[in-house]
């Protein structure tokens, strides 16, 4: 009677962990072979471990046939939400879609893989792999997408990315600054360092060392302030807004013309997203 409550037990608290258990690789459209779903595996669990963000690739006929580029991000933004992807309080993770229906692929990100994925890496990730999947080559594909999506989770975030809003153009957040509070120590101490040095040789030189005379700096030395009042009239400025190429993706707005931004957009479930959708092949 014990065991049998113990293996009741032991059941009950493995539950947890089988539901957080989601899939990888979601071949419904039947376009991979095992070797290449077995080379997808590989990659998303060493992104998984490193970065802990979720990471799926579907392939689908399920998504109605549309000419709407929203309706085919939408349904991926709802299918990574509503099958419970995404790690840590922000749901951070990735889905990239390839839709047989519309022969289009998609991306869709969230949570801190938004800031990670900047426009420009978006139109790289649909641009790497826009040739194979032209080709049918579908699983190459995949697999050459999630390898340049790891080297930019290696490279880490972008100095100065930042995020806005894919129908108004208006920021969400400020630059982001890539220096850590360690890097910011050093410099100042490398800094402190440098004015030190400068302020010993020139005292050494003012003291004149081996000699009986000595300069008496504060008797010597004298500053004096001015003032000096320039009236203000006015100020005149122009905003020119300028369009942006948007490379291998439909859609489009605002990048901050550095490609260091990241368009976010709200799902029909109403969570925010990032991604868009690639050209159709």
């Amino acid at each position: 009677m014990v065991k049998r409550i113990l293996c009741l037990l032991m059941l009950i608290l493995l539950l947890p962990c089988a539901a957080l258990a989601n899939e990888m690789v979601i071949d419904d459209a039947n376009l991979f072979s095992s070797y290449e779903i077995n080379d997808m595996e590989q990659i998303i669990q060493r992104i998984e471990a490193e970065y802990q963000m979720d990471i799926l690739v579907l392939t689908t006929y399920d998504v109605p046939q549309t000419y709407s580029d929203y309706a085919i991000q939408d349904y991926a933004d709802n299918y990574f939400d509503q099958h419970g992807y995404g790690l840590g309080e922000d749901g951070a993770g990735l889905l990239y879609m390839i839709d047989m229906t519309n022969r289009a692929p998609c991306i869709s990100t969230s949570g801190v893989m938004i800031d990670y994925i900047t426009d420009d890496r978006l139109d790289t990730l649909f641009n790497v792999s826009y040739d194979r999947l032209a080709m049918g080559d579908y699983g190459r594909a995949a697999v050459a997408l999630l390898q340049y999506l790891e080297r930019f989770l290696e490279e880490g975030r972008l100095e100065g990315s930042f995020r806005y809003d894919a129908e108004t153009g208006q920021r969400l957040s400020g630059l982001y600054n890539a220096l850590t509070g360690t890097e910011m120590l050093i410099a100042a101490a490398v800094g402190l360092a440098v004015a030190a040095g400068m302020y010993a040789s020139v005292s050494g030189k003012y003291n004149l060392k081996g000699s009986t005379y000595r300069y008496d700096r504060m008797a010597n030395t004298n500053c004096q302030f001015t003032k000096n009042e320039e009236q203000y009239l006015r100020q005149s400025t122009n905003v020119i807004r300028h369009a942006t190429n948007n490379g291998g993706r439909s859609g489009g707005g605002y990048s901050g013309g550095s490609g260091r931004g990241s368009s976010v957009h709200r799902s029909s479930g109403g969570r925010s997203h990032g991604g868009g959708v690639g050209r159709r092949f």
